[in-house]
This record gives C-alpha cells, structure tokens and sequence, in this order.
C-alpha cells in the first residue's frame, strides 16, 4: 500500500483504537481548523479528522486545487488507510461537495463508504449553481462579494497584504465552487442536511435535491444563521451531529455482534 500523505489530515486529538471516525472537511477559503474545537466535544472513542487541502494553513506554501478531480484523486490515494473503522462525513458549503465526491469514488473503487453523510450549507453537488462565477472576478469586485457572504473576517478583507497573499487559494477553491456538477451518483448512507434559517444563497429545492442521492432517510435541519451557522452556532450543529455519532455507533457495535454470531460453529441440530 502506498504511504499515506498525512498533510491532508489534521487530528487534533487522537484516539488509539477509535470506534468511528469524524471526517470534517473545509469551506472555500477554509481550513481543518474550523473543526478543531469539535475534537474536545467527541465522545472519547470517536476520532476526528479535519481534511487540509494544499493552499491554506499548515499548507499554504503549497498550490491550491482549482478543479474538484485532481484534488479527490489525492485524497481517495491517501485516505485509505484511514477508513478501517467505521466512518461519517461532514463538509460544510464546498466541504459537502467534496466529501461527495470522495464518497462517490470509495463506492466505486468498492472502498468503505460513510455510515452518515452531512452536507451543510450547499446546494446538492448534481445542481449546477444558478448564482454568478465569481472566481475570475478581478480583485475589487471579488473582495467585495467575500464581504457579502460574512465568512471571511472584516480585518483580512482590508488588509491589502494579507488579501494578496489568500487571494490564490480563495480563487481556486471558488473556481471549484462554481465549475463542479456532480453525477447523481445514490449513496447507501443517510445524508442529513444542514441550513442556514438566513443563507439566502441557497434555495430549499437545491437542499432537498440533497434527498435524491441516497438510497436511505434524507433529512432536512435549519439551523438559526446566515451561511456560516457552522460557525456561529456550533452548539446546535454539533448537537444534531452527536445523536447521529451515537446512532452510527450504537449500528456498528450491533453489526460487530452480529457478525461474531453468525461466525459461531453451528451446533448439530439434530443430535
């Protein structure tokens, strides 16, 4: 097997034999330290792991992805190693797209796939996005439409220097954003879907179309906030988010059990 490439993966607090794993991925312009804190409010035998594409954070020397494949590719190469205990994806915005893409290729390449899928604050990954591309805007308009979505902090979008030295990685992953149209490929998992009560750049049908890519429950939660209610409201978010930890592991402890009962020696019947 090759090496796993663990830049991609920050686990702020490891678990030696975890139960399940938390895979968390970033919004545009993100990175794996948004679900940091989250680490602390895990159950003790639930690990998590924040994804860290290249461009931001502990990796912004390296380049930013700009096309969904290439990026997917890199991570399905380097993630296997991870997936030997049961597992749930959560993404928030461009996260819930890449996460659904990362699973749709574990399920093609017959690699485990999600117990529990949560796709917060985006539009489903097979609806193409009706807003404006915004990622070849130049700068002054650019800067102006971050401001508008609330996510980037005030004192990053006035400060020219820092603004220079993000501008590539917010691009790229906007570039991402704005050209990726899924297939409508049904995932075996439920997906629970997040929202925003205040994200009005999203429309209700664009997260219900969520429901159509799986094969089991889709469900629908608004949660109080604009598009970063990830952030603002972390309590609520990680309050759904634990009931479905505890369900995910409550199935695979009875999977377990199962499967060490069906592997007893039959007794002979009749004796």
């Amino acid at each position: 097997m090759n090496m796993m490439d663990n830049r991609w993966f920050c686990i702020p607090r490891p678990v030696r034999q975890p139960k399940l794993r938390l895979f968390c991925f970033p919004y545009a312009g993100g990175s794996a330290t948004t679900y940091y804190p989250w680490a602390a409010m895990l159950n003790s035998d639930v690990e998590l792991v924040a994804i860290q594409p290249p461009g931001r954070s502990s990796r912004l020397s390296e380049t930013a992805y700009c096309d969904m494949h290439p990026l997917v590719d890199s991570l399905v190469e380097n993630i296997v190693p991870l997936l030997n205990v049961p597992f749930i994806f959560f993404g928030h915005s461009l996260g819930s797209r890449v996460a659904y893409e990362l699973a749709t290729r574990l399920k093609a390449r017959q690699l485990p796939t999600p117990m529990q899928f949560f796709a917060s604050g985006s539009r489903a990954p097979h609806i193409s996005g009706e807003e404006k591309q915004l990622y070849n805007l130049p700068d002054e308009e650019f800067i102006s439409e971050l401001q508008s979505l609330n996510g980037t902090p005030e004192e990053v979008l006035q400060n020219r220097e820092l603004m220079q030295l993000f501008l590539p990685l917010l691009r790229a992953d906007f570039q991402i954003a704005d050209t990726y149209v899924s297939d409508k490929t049904v995932l075996n998992c439920p997906i629970t879907i997040l929202a925003g009560t205040e994200d009005v750049g999203i429309k209700p049908a664009h997260l219900e179309s969520w429901k159509e890519l799986t094969s089991s429950a889709g469900e629908l939660h608004y949660v109080p906030g604009d598009h970063f209610f990830i952030e603002k409201n972390k309590q609520l978010v990680f309050q759904i988010l634990s009931e479905k930890i505890e369900s995910a592991l409550t199935k695979s402890a009875a999977e377990v059990l199962a499967g060490s009962v069906a592997s007893l020696p039959k007794l002979a019947m009749n004796h």
